[in-house]
């Protein structure tokens, strides 16, 4: 007991620390999704049809995103899963790739197969000199 006490803070952190890891690595991959960098994506995805959706919020979007991206921050995922085709991949991105991976994995359990976690988000995709847009 007296351990515990002692170690209550370290303890807390380290159980904080490996609850996100989880929704990051772990709990994606074991839905199906799979992540992509930046360079896979311009190898895999340039020629191949697919759905790329962006979760972030929408004065993130209004700073700029990827021009072919479907905005749907991820709050409404849930809610606006018919907007997304599921006759081809689907990549999500958000500014991170936390929330993208929360999404990706929302797609995952509702049926989606062929589901994709843009790693690094939108820094990882400008660093890449991947096209954006501004606004709406």
């Amino acid at each position: 007991m007296q351990f515990l006490q002692q170690n209550a803070f370290n303890i807390a952190a380290a159980l904080l620390v490996g609850w996100m890891l989880w929704r990051r690595l772990v709990a994606p991959r074991l839905s199906g999704v799979q992540s992509i960098s930046a360079s896979e994506y311009l190898q895999k995805m340039r020629d191949q049809a697919h759905t790329l959706v962006d979760v972030r919020q929408p004065g993130e979007w209004q700073s700029g995103h990827p021009k072919a991206a479907v905005h749907i921050p991820l709050g409404e995922v849930a809610a606006r899963l018919q907007e997304i085709p599921q006759d081809k991949p689907v990549v999500v991105i958000c500014a991170s790739g936390n929330r993208s991976a929360m999404a990706a994995t929302k797609l995952a359990k509702a049926g989606f197969s062929n589901v994709y976690n843009f790693s690094g988000g939108m820094g990882s995709w400008q660093g890449a000199g991947l096209p954006t847009q501004p606004g709406g």
